[in-house]
């Protein structure tokens, strides 16, 4: 009899606990199908606001806590807000390494990284920090549904990174100072191999190169752009350029 008591008195004292605690999992079951559905219908602030609530007072109650940064960084995304997004993002990355959208999340991490990215005209560190998340993403998931998408971002990274390289070295030549404008160019050519825009820079350098006087080391240039049948007629005046500068050296 007195075991039976004291089993009694368990369940009394422990009935309150357990009411409160499946009274909170359904309150947080319900805020989370809210959230989704805000999300779902584009309601992306709304939708952030009840996620936000879910990660940081709701997460024990759920089997795949991941799920929840997973859909509040979308949904930050969504917002325009990519700076926020990564960081829930990280946190997939960090705490579940297994997570079931393990693959998506690293792409999107680049994604964000991308879209923080300012305009060309100023700092590039966050197109430098995309960069480096896109191409790792390829070398991790080579054979991703994702991967041809990291590609474009990656080459529309390089193009804006060379933009601005392009925008320096034009700067250099307008205000006559034609080495610093060579070192400009150069280091394009090492720096951005696989560019359409190789042939480009090759004629830009070689054209300050002649305004410097380097007169041999355009004329290599002009010799490859000529077997390959490019810019014709800038070539021409360059080398109209350097036979007549030649000549007045002598």
């Amino acid at each position: 009899m007195k075991k039976i008591l004291i089993i009694f008195i368990i369940l009394i004292i422990s009935f309150p606990l357990f009411a409160k605690r499946k009274t909170k999992e359904v309150r947080c079951q319900q805020r989370m199908e809210t959230g989704i559905e805000a999300f779902n219908k584009g309601r992306y602030s709304n939708a952030v606001s009840h996620l936000s609530i879910i990660r940081n007072e709701c997460i024990g109650e759920f089997d795949t806590p991941d799920s929840i940064y997973y859909f509040l960084g979308l949904s930050y995304m969504k917002g325009k807000k990519p700076e926020d997004a990564r960081m829930e993002f990280r946190t997939i990355v960090e705490e579940y390494p297994h997570s079931e959208f393990i693959e998506n999340t690293y792409y999107l991490i680049a994604l964000c990284s991308y879209q923080a990215a300012p305009i060309i005209q100023r700092d590039n560190r966050l197109l430098r920090r995309a960069e480096r998340e896109f191409s790792a993403f390829i070398s991790g998931y080579p054979s991703s549904e994702l991967t041809d998408s990291a590609r474009i971002y990656l080459n529309m990274i390089t193009d804006k990174l060379l933009e601005k390289e392009m925008l320096a070295a034009e700067f250099y030549e307008i205000i006559n100072k034609y080495e610093s404008a060579v070192i400009y160019y150069q280091t394009m050519l090492e720096e951005y191999t696989g560019s359409e825009r190789i042939p480009e820079i090759n004629l830009k350098l070689a054209k300050n190169l002649v305004a410097a006087n380097r007169f041999s080391e355009a004329l290599a240039i002009i010799e490859r752009l000529e077997n390959e049948d490019l810019f014709v007629n800038e070539i021409d005046v360059l080398r109209k350029r350097i036979n007549t500068r030649q000549q007045q050296k002598r």
